[in-house]
């Protein structure tokens, strides 16, 4: 595969997949002193993450948990939230201004926080009460925390079931890539240079293309992208759907895949530029179809992270390159 090293990606899932033990501690022991509500405060990419968890806790639990954006949670509120709530939040670099500033006004009103944080000794890692530590990154850190929650309070017997099956992931993840690669490698020739994208998803594969299109094709390649739900695409967006309108559909395999497909056939009748990526077409060998649905948007990351590679070749600009974020005061 272009770009693509197989033994660092595999080094590292290995390692992410380690985080579990920790979670398991902390929110062992939150469940046991006992909590009134939960909830998960992030911005951006880990905003994502936690709109990928919320459909799975609607959908399977009693478990009364809130997403808020960090920034919003501090400048407003909310009635809901006191000492006997539960916040769990996460920041890649341990510093990000938002998620500092919420975990301090969280502290102050007497709450608990649990944080995923890839470095110690950093803001982040220093003000939550559990800081979970893993320099491999947060992606098993928001399923051990999810999942967790709802085994503890009876809602996910398939626990220990689920996180055995998960030590294949990383394997599956990698023939994913090996699958997707053809594809990723003409949709990224066709439409690199495309003046405005829309991409949508439904169901947790909606957090999934809310990030793709701002974290990684907007903060990290330049390029115009709006993300849309499935379900508010028939409500203004379709207007501006054209026959030259480069539409992307990530298709998933949870409840809301007949979201996905009400678009699936809506969209090629008004738009020649339709792109469809589904995760039922990988096998993820280990996996039980049962869980394929919770595993969604990590099939598609793995598939996305295919098309980027190739986007960067096309557009000549490496995924670091910045211009303003983290360069400028704002």
């Amino acid at each position: 595969m272009f770009n693509f090293d197989e033994n660092t990606f595999l080094s590292q899932e290995k390692k992410a997949l380690e985080i579990r033990p920790d979670v398991e501690k902390a929110i062992d022991s939150e469940y046991k002193k006992g909590f009134k509500n939960v909830f998960f405060v992030g911005v951006g990419g880990s905003t994502s993450a936690q709109m990928e968890m919320e459909p799975i806790i609607k959908s399977r639990s009693t478990l009364d948990v809130y997403v808020e954006n960090a920034a919003e949670f501090v400048t407003r509120g909310n009635k809901r939230f006191s000492k006997d709530s539960l916040v769990v939040t996460s920041s890649v670099s341990g510093d990000t201004v938002e998620i500092v500033k919420a975990i301090e006004y969280a502290k102050e009103k007497g709450a608990r926080v649990v944080a995923f944080v890839k470095k110690n000794g950093t803001p982040v890692a220093n003000l939550a009460d559990y800081p979970i530590l893993n320099e491999a990154g947060n992606t098993y850190f928001w399923y051990a925390l999810t999942l967790r929650l709802m085994f503890l309070n009876g809602e996910f017997p398939d626990y220990d079931k689920f996180f055995k099956e998960l030590d294949s992931l990383p394997a599956a993840l990698v023939e994913t890539k090996k699958q997707a690669e053809k594809k990723a490698a003409e949709f990224a020739e066709k439409y690199w240079n495309e003046p405005m994208q829309y991409f949508i998803g439904a169901g947790n594969m909606w957090g999934w293309a809310f990030c793709y299109a701002m974290c990684l094709l907007e903060e990290m390649q330049w390029m115009r992208t709006k993300s849309i739900h499935a379900s508010d695409f028939f409500h203004g967006t379709l207007e501006v759907i054209e026959r030259d309108t480069a539409v992307v559909l990530f298709k998933g395999e949870d409840e809301t895949r007949p979201l996905a497909e009400r678009v699936e056939k809506f969209v090629p009748r008004v738009s020649s530029k339709f792109t469809v990526f589904d995760t039922k077409d990988y096998e993820l060998k280990g996996i039980s179809p049962e869980f394929r649905g919770l595993l969604s948007p990590r099939v598609m990351e793995a598939v996305c992270e295919r098309i980027t590679a190739h986007l960067e070749n096309h557009r000549k600009h490496p995924k670091e390159i910045r211009r303003y974020y983290r360069k400028l005061t704002y």
